[in-house]
């Protein structure tokens, strides 16, 4: 098997493993791994991050981090605030509701992670 065909078969299976987290997320948490990512990392950081600065942390363009904050805002799992020295960036913190969401995440995360592939069928 050549380099290529080996490294098309761990992305694929690596998309499959985010697949079952996603799902695994959305059903026992109602958040999508993306938005586990991020508030995992807002949890992490213990303090407010710049959205820019998340968007790097989580390997998301800012587009796309931008509307994944919309949904976690509506949920009231985080908060932005406008950075007064550049309007055009934000500040971004974690809520109470959302660090015991990600926590309780966490194990869910950690159990599927922690689980065999084959075994997750």
């Amino acid at each position: 098997m050549s380099e290529s065909a080996r490294w098309r078969e761990r992305i694929v299976e690596m998309w499959r493993v985010t697949q079952r987290l996603d799902r695994a997320l959305l059903r026992g948490h109602g958040i999508t791994l993306s938005e586990f990512l991020a508030l995992s990392e807002l949890d992490r950081a213990g303090t407010r991050l710049r959205a820019k600065d998340l968007a790097e942390a989580i390997a998301l363009s800012p587009s796309s981090v931008s509307r994944l904050l919309d949904r976690l805002e509506r949920g009231g799992l985080v908060s932005r605030k406008a950075d007064l020295r550049d309007r055009r960036a934000a500040f971004v913190r974690i809520t109470d509701p959302g660090a015991r969401t990600v926590r309780a995440a966490a194990e869910t995360f950690g159990a599927r992670v922690d689980t065999p592939p084959a075994a997750q069928h």
